[in-house]
C-alpha cells in the first residue's frame, strides 16, 4: 500500500470517528434533557442553603411537610399512547370548586404543589395534583416539553369532570406544567374558570433552543435540529409544543406570573405569552428567580387570585 493510500485511510478513519462521536454526543444530550429521571428529589432532601430557595427555606420545608400529612385518593388514567400517569385527589368537604396543578420539568410534584395547595384547600377547593408522564410513578419514557404533556392534560380535565362534577375548575400550573396549560388555553371545557400560569416558556423548541444557548459559545442550530430529527424519532415533535399561539384563542380569565430574575425560562418568554392572551388577564413580575415567585410574592398572588375569582367566577373566593 502507497503512503498517499496510508494517509487517506487514517484520515477518513479520523473523519469516521469524530461523525461518530458527535452523534453519539448529540444522542446524549437529547437523553439528558429528554429522558426521565430515576427519581425526582424532594426539596426537602436537599440541603436549600446551596439553592434559590434558601431566603425561604423555611416556609418551603414546613408547607411540604404539612401538605403532605394531608390525605388523598390515589387515580390514574391511561394516555393516548398508552401509558397509565397517576394523581392525588385531595377531596375538600362537599366542594364543587377544584383546583388542577401541573408541576415543573423534573420536579417531584410536592416541590411545586405545596404553597399553592395549601392557599385553595384554604379557599376551599379539592385539589386534583397530576404527576406528569415520566415523572414519579406516571409511566413514559420521555418528557416533551408540552408536546404529549397537554394531551394528557385534557385527558385529566375529562377524568375529573366524569367522576367529580365540579362546577368550578382553576388551573395552576409552573414551568413546564405552566406551560402546558397555555397549550390547551384554546381547548377547556366551559367549567375551568381561572387560569394561574407561573412562568410559562413559549413553546417546547424556544425552551429547549434557550436552554442550549444558555450554555454554548454559538448557536445551536446544528445540535436542534438533530435534537428534534431525534425527538420525532421517539414520537413527538417539539414544534407541537407551542403555547403563545394557544393563548391568542384563550377566554378564560387568567393571572400571569414571572420572577423578574428567572434564568430558566426568560421574562420576555413570560411577556409574550401574557400580549398573546386576548381575555381578562392580570401580569404579576415579582422579584424572584425560577418558580419562587409563591414564596417572594405570596399575598399579592393570593389577592390577584381572590380578586379575578370575585369579579368573573359564579363561585366567590372564600
Amino acid at each position: 500500500m502507497e503512503l498517499w493510500q496510508i494517509i487517506v485511510l487514517i484520515v477518513g478513519g479520523l473523519v469516521l470517528f469524530l461523525i461518530i462521536s458527535y452523534f453519539i454526543f448529540l444522542y446524549s444530550l437529547f437523553l439528558v434533557l429528554f429522558k426521565r429521571m430515576k427519581h425526582e428529589v424532594l426539596l426537602t432532601d436537599v440541603d436549600l442553603e446551596k439553592t434559590h430557595y434558601k431566603p425561604f427555606m423555611d416556609m418551603v420545608i414546613r408547607n411540604i411537610k404539612v401538605f403532605s400529612m394531608i390525605p388523598y385518593y390515589k387515580v390514574s388514567i391511561m394516555s393516548n399512547d398508552g401509558y397509565k400517569l397517576y394523581g392525588k385527589y385531595y377531596k375538600n368537604g362537599d366542594s364543587k370548586k377544584t383546583l388542577v396543578f401541573f408541576h415543573g420539568y423534573h420536579a417531584d410534584p410536592l416541590n411545586n404543589i405545596n404553597t399553592p395547595g395549601l392557599m385553595m384547600l384554604k379557599k376551599g377547593y379539592n385539589i386534583l395534583l397530576i404527576t406528569e408522564r415520566a415523572h414519579g410513578e406516571s409511566e413514559g419514557k420521555y418528557i416533551t416539553f408540552g408536546v404529549k404533556e397537554k394531551e394528557d392534560a385534557l385527558l385529566w380535565l375529562s377524568y375529573l369532570n366524569d367522576n367529580y362534577h365540579p362546577e368550578n375548575i382553576v388551573l395552576w400550573g409552573v414551568s413546564m406544567g405552566c406551560a402546558t396549560v397555555e397549550m390547551i388555553s384554546n381547548k377547556l371545557p366551559s367549567n375551568v374558570s381561572l387560569l394561574v400560569l407561573d412562568c410559562g416558556f413559549t413553546g417546547a423548541y424556544e425552551e429547549v433552543l434557550y436552554s442550549l444557548e444558555k450554555r454554548c459559545k454559538y448557536k445551536p442550530k446544528v445540535t436542534m435540529l438533530f435534537l428534534s430529527i431525534f425527538a420525532r424519532l421517539h414520537g413527538f415533535k417539539l414544534e407541537k409544543g407551542v403555547a403563545k399561539d394557544s393563548l391568542k384563542g384563550c377566554k378564560v380569565p387568567a393571572l400571569f406570573i414571572h420572577g423578574e430574575k428567572d434564568s430558566m425560562v426568560p421574562l420576555s418568554m413570560g411577556m409574550e405569552n401574557y400580549n398573546s392572551h386576548n381575555g381578562v388577564k392580570k401580569q404579576l413580575i415579582i422579584d424572584a428567580g425560577h418558580a419562587v415567585s409563591i414564596y417572594v410574592g405570596y399575598k399579592e398572588i393570593e389577592e390577584e387570585i381572590d380578586k379575578l375569582l370575585n369579579e368573573h367566577v359564579k363561585w366567590k373566593a372564600h
